[in-house]
């Protein structure tokens, strides 16, 4: 069920194992997301900027090469641009509990997570971002 990127929300997946995130982007595209993809938080950062899209949700890992998760999150909420994109953390290694940390990040879900709950929080962020982020 793909739609059109001017009607469908905008996922941007950052996840550095390509073939966990080749099905993210499968799974998300069959529930009527536009979505792009980026193996690191640097590539990811870019795929935004050369987007005509906006962003309405970004789903990321904490731990890849060149730029991890959190250094991504810090780099996006610091930018006026996409400081209000809700920003889901999807990953293995727990995150340190720190304020500056969990601060970033709308989200914060552990590895193995039920594809469903990860849809449905997914959903969630989309609502409550609204239209915060812009490109």
């Amino acid at each position: 069920m793909n739609k059109d990127a001017s009607k469908a929300r905008c996922l941007l997946i950052v996840e550095d194992d390509k073939e966990v995130r080749n099905i993210f982007v499968e799974a998300f595209q069959a529930e009527g997301y536009y979505v792009l993809d980026a193996g690191n938080g640097e590539e990811a950062f870019d795929v935004m900027q050369r987007s005509l899209t906006r962003v309405d949700v970004i789903l990321t890992d904490l731990r890849m090469p060149v730029m991890d998760g959190l250094e991504f999150a810090i780099k996006i909420r610091a930018d006026r641009r996409y400081a209000g994109i809700p920003i889901l953390l999807l990953s293995a290694t727990p995150i340190r509990s720190s304020s500056e940390n969990l601060g970033v990040f709308s989200s914060v879900l552990l590895k193995p997570c039920p594809l469903t709950f990860l849809i449905s929080t997914v959903e969630a962020a989309c609502a409550v971002g609204g239209n915060s982020g812009l490109n």
